[in-house]
């Protein structure tokens, strides 16, 4: 029961700060690393679990996600099930340095794709894809 309670204050919170600052005038928080932050623990704990299946072709579907820091960066261990029937413990990081490289690739190039992003930053195209989801809520879109 306390950890559903904590739960519903953080969503409460982010929430809260989510449309101070949208109605505040500032739509664009991609640029403040502790709004990035906010969204992206906001993000593990809402959206991560619909948006492996749809971006990971080899995902069934996720049986559990739990968030955790390593060195103050945002881990997701995500627990899921693979077409094969096999499961798999997954461990996504969520650095605010990647999610802003990301960014500075999108709005210099409007149109480059997940996998130009990823080749040129050597990361994954799925953890691209999480972070341009990341991006989107940010910005306001």
């Amino acid at each position: 029961m306390r950890r559903i309670s904590i739960k519903l204050w953080r969503v409460l919170v982010v929430t809260v700060f989510l449309f101070t600052t949208v109605a505040c005038g500032s739509k664009d928080l991609s640029h403040d690393p502790k709004a990035v932050d906010t969204i992206t623990t906001e993000y593990i704990y809402t959206t991560l679990s619909a948006d492996l299946p749809r971006f990971d072709s080899g995902v069934q579907g996720v049986e559990r996600v739990k968030m955790t820091r390593q060195d103050n960066v945002p881990v997701a261990l995500v627990n899921v099930v693979r077409k094969d029937g096999s499961t798999a413990r997954e461990y996504i990081h969520f650095d605010y340095e990647a999610i802003s490289s990301v960014r500075d690739i999108m709005e210099a190039e409007k149109e480059i794709s997940a996998t130009e992003i990823a080749n040129r930053l050597g990361l994954s195209e799925l953890q691209v894809q999480l972070y341009q989801q990341i991006i989107f809520i940010a910005k306001g879109k």
